[in-house]
């Protein structure tokens, strides 16, 4: 049994984790796959679960974005608290007339394994 539980952790840690990660056309800065990896809730991670999280931002006055967890698949995962930890490092370009403060924008986040 300890043989199981070995050879299973091993293989999750030995997985690289990532992200599908689509370009936010408006950004001028956002997270990279390296970034996908060193979010990845470890319990997911470990039992090798996907997630995905749509979240519901506002571009604030300093072009960062200020959000909330709209949906996460699935539940309990810690999902949507990395997403959040994710939205932190985008940035908003003030040269794309679509960004202007306090518009809201719906990001999707996808952490997937590979």
């Amino acid at each position: 049994m300890k043989r199981i539980l070995l050879a299973l952790a091993f293989a999750a840690l030995s997985t690289p984790a990532g992200a599908q990660v689509q370009p936010v056309p408006w950004a001028a800065q956002q997270p990279t796959a390296r970034d996908f990896r060193d979010t990845y809730p470890p319990g997911a991670l470990a039992e090798g679960v996907e997630g995905r999280v749509l979240l519901a931002c506002t571009i604030t006055d300093e072009y960062k974005l200020d959000c909330v967890v709209q949906s996460e698949t699935p539940p309990d995962y810690g999902f949507g608290g990395a997403a959040l930890r994710l939205s932190r490092l985008y940035v908003a370009s003030p040269e794309d007339p679509r960004v202007v403060a306090g518009r809201r924008v719906t990001v999707p986040i996808s952490y997937v394994l590979h």
